[in-house]
């Protein structure tokens, strides 16, 4: 799955689960969203929205809204805000950066809040020369959602791309225009940064738009061991370091380190270390008791 189907997923997950408009802004096309994405998340598609560009002047005033003043505030602001748009819609937007550029920006809301904008709406309407009481009708249509309920949404949102955009600066592109070895590194940092998610070779290749073997061939071919390899390695590395810092049971640092079997867990780190996880904490403890002696 592309980063792109990723966001779509997310979008499409907290728009259902929590009944709120949610947008994504590509400004920089970080992810082609503007490309992969679908339409109905890359700007604002509900019933009073659409209604409003079909109105006189309507687009341009919500692409003067939406598309120059929310993204100026949000260079501004680099932090969510409440944002009201030209019809008296609250919204929280969440800006995206990456460093100090603007990359993205998160439109949360299309919703009605706990203050009644009906003044506004029919302000707005008339200023476009549109039926008040067909857009009061549209306005009183959108869900109801507490500010603090935004907030939340906005916070889960933003740790979500936080993650995707770092993510995305180790992996700088994900079309199919990599070098070999600018491929094979950007393989061997996904695994680094996602080895506590299932992942599998050919996710990795669906990842980077090539087919696994390829992908498994310009691995070995830098790095001398596959990719399935790898991941293991990364994992028992990882899962030694908790056993040597940390009285986490065994299970527990088996799913924190991307195994869902303990038992199978066991058996790889066996295999790669020469003893069992219980064996090496042991080994770990009487190697420190000794040194304070």
């Amino acid at each position: 799955m592309n980063t792109a189907k990723e966001i779509t997923s997310l979008i499409n997950a907290v728009r259902d689960l929590c009944n709120v408009g949610i947008c994504y802004y590509d400004l920089k096309d970080f992810f082609h969203y503007n490309r992969y994405g679908v339409k109905n998340n890359r700007g604002h598609y509900c019933d009073f929205c659409e209604k409003t560009r079909l109105l006189e002047g309507g687009r341009e005033y919500c692409d003067k809204s939406d598309k120059i003043e929310a993204i100026r505030l949000a260079e501004e602001y680099k932090e969510p805000f409440f944002f009201e748009c030209h019809m008296g819609i609250k919204e929280l937007v969440v800006p995206l950066f990456q460093r100090e550029s603007l990359i993205g920006v998160l439109f949360v809301g299309q919703c009605r809040s706990t203050i009644d904008n009906s003044a506004q709406v029919r302000q707005g309407t008339q200023r476009l020369n549109g039926d008040c009481e067909e857009m009061l009708r549209l306005y009183n249509k959108l869900p109801l959602v507490l500010e603090k309920d935004l907030l939340n949404i906005g916070k889960i949102l933003f740790q979500y791309f936080k993650t995707q955009i770092i993510n995305n600066e180790l992996l700088p592109q994900e079309d199919n225009n990599l070098t070999v070895g600018g491929l094979a590194s950007a393989i061997y940092n996904y695994i680094e940064n996602n080895y506590k998610s299932p992942i599998f070779t050919g996710e990795i290749a669906k990842k980077f738009h090539v087919n696994a073997s390829y992908a498994s061939r310009v691995f070995h071919k830098k790095y001398g061991i596959t990719i399935t390899e790898r991941i293991s390695l990364v994992r028992v590395n990882h899962a030694k370091t908790l056993l040597e810092k940390t009285f986490a049971p065994i299970n527990s640092i088996a799913i924190n380190v991307g195994f869902s079997d303990s038992n199978y867990f066991t058996r790889i780190f066996k295999k790669r270390v020469g003893v069992s996880p219980q064996q090496y904490r042991k080994q770990i403890t009487a190697k420190e008791i000794q040194e304070d002696e």
